[in-house]
């Protein structure tokens, strides 16, 4: 019976570590340790294989502020670039200079030093912003009149800054259902826990019999189709914006 009860009780604090998982330098830390003796190619492929699975889902805290973090570099690109252009610097030297590093647009960077069409390159670009098809458009406007690249990607990026400002008091209010969510998720083996308290023993029941056992699995089944339908909902709203 103690046994039993520490299975359950390790189930639940590992339940709640992946529902609120921690910062992310703390968990780069904590992936660097655990994968840190296999090949560089075993990590790579463990983190696209991570990044994929929280992607699809929807979830995941850490993703989202990865999102966030790089939606938040390519604004301030944009706000570079535009400073740029408006002390009068050449636009392809501004735009290879703002990029960072990594560079925000590293299609249109290589345009640029091999002297290749920008405007297609920074609609390349655009499959990791959508931003960047938007400053795109402005290239190619502002590449066949001559003028006016300047005030566009200031208007864009102004644009853009308030976008990002109604995203973030967004995501604030998405913070209560995606945490009604998670402790949903929980509940279950809460409950486990509590009918081990009353001397019951629920867990040898679904572990061992076959109603148990369809029981668990059906379970488990709904808790997932739950949490993924609610953080699709949720992404789906922020992909309007």
């Amino acid at each position: 019976m103690p046994g039993l009860a520490m299975v359950v009780v390790v189930l639940i604090v590992a339940g709640a570590w992946l529902a609120w998982p921690p910062e992310p330098d703390r968990r780069a830390v904590t992936v660097a340790r655990g994968v840190g003796h296999r090949p560089p190619a075993v990590r790579e492929r463990l983190r696209a294989l991570s990044a994929w699975s929280v992607a699809r889902i929807g979830l995941g805290p850490a993703s989202r502020r990865r999102r966030a973090a790089e939606r938040m570099r390519v604004i301030q690109a944009l706000g570079a670039l535009s400073a740029e252009l408006e002390v009068g610097q050449s636009p392809r030297a501004a735009l290879a200079r703002v990029g960072g590093e990594p560079s925000v647009w590293p299609a249109a960077d290589g345009a640029v030093r091999l002297g290749g069409d920008v405007a297609d390159a920074l609609a390349v670009d655009a499959g990791r912003d959508p931003l960047l098809a938007h400053l795109a458009a402005c290239w190619r406007v502002g590449a066949e009149s001559g003028t006016g690249l300047a005030a566009a990607v200031a208007r864009l990026t102004a644009t853009a800054r308030a976008a990002e400002d109604v995203r973030v008091d967004l995501e604030g209010q998405l913070a209560g259902p995606r945490a009604t969510a998670r402790l949903l998720a929980l509940l279950p083996g809460v409950g486990i826990a509590f009918g081990m308290m009353l001397g019951s023993d629920p867990l040898a029941w679904l572990l061992t019999s076959t109603p148990g056992r369809a029981c668990l699995l059906a379970g488990l089944g709904l808790t997932a189709v739950g949490t993924w339908w609610t953080g699709r909902i949720a992404s789906r709203v922020e992909r309007l914006l």
